[in-house]
């Protein structure tokens, strides 16, 4: 029993001595705006460390697809329920969260202008400087996840070319 107290302990003091997080945080902002757009039970949460090829897939593709003007500076991704339908309403939902409680505007809307995913990015001020959310989804159910897409809410910078 000492010995596992022990080794927990010395656990607990490398992490601590080196900063390390087990979970980054997501933002409130993005974590609020994910739960005004699809409330529990609707969606979960998806740890990072689930579907990470689909997750940096859609990254790079939104960073390609803005010919790389902006960047992810933070992400909050989530997956739908399975054979959920409605995902026009999510972005509905999204939008007037933008628009009602940051006080946004649409910056750029692709919603029907991939194969594989649907975009819209929004424009707001925090008093110092604008500031970008996008709100990503699949079009297409992640293969072996029982029809469930995957929704990314994101904070972008601009790149700064």
């Amino acid at each position: 029993m000492k010995f596992h107290t022990l080794m927990v302990f010395i656990g607990l003091t490398l992490c601590s001595l080196t900063a390390c997080q087990t979970v980054q945080p997501v933002s409130s902002t993005l974590r609020d705006w994910q739960e005004w757009a699809t409330p529990e039970p609707t969606d979960r949460v998806s740890p990072p460390q689930e579907h990470r090829r689909a997750k940096q897939a859609m990254v790079r593709w939104l960073e390609s697809h803005m010919q790389h003007e902006f960047r992810v500076i933070d992400q909050h991704f989530v997956l739908l329920e399975p054979e959920f339908t409605q995902g026009a309403s999510i972005g509905s939902k999204a939008n007037q969260y933008v628009r009602d409680t940051l006080n946004g505007e649409v910056h750029i809307d692709d919603w029907f202008d991939d194969d594989n995913y649907l975009l819209l990015i929004w424009k707001y001020s925090d008093g110092q400087q604008p500031r970008y959310l996008a709100f990503a989804m699949t079009r297409d159910p992640l293969p072996g996840t029982d029809e469930r897409r995957l929704v990314d809410y994101l904070e972008l910078a601009p790149s700064g070319r």
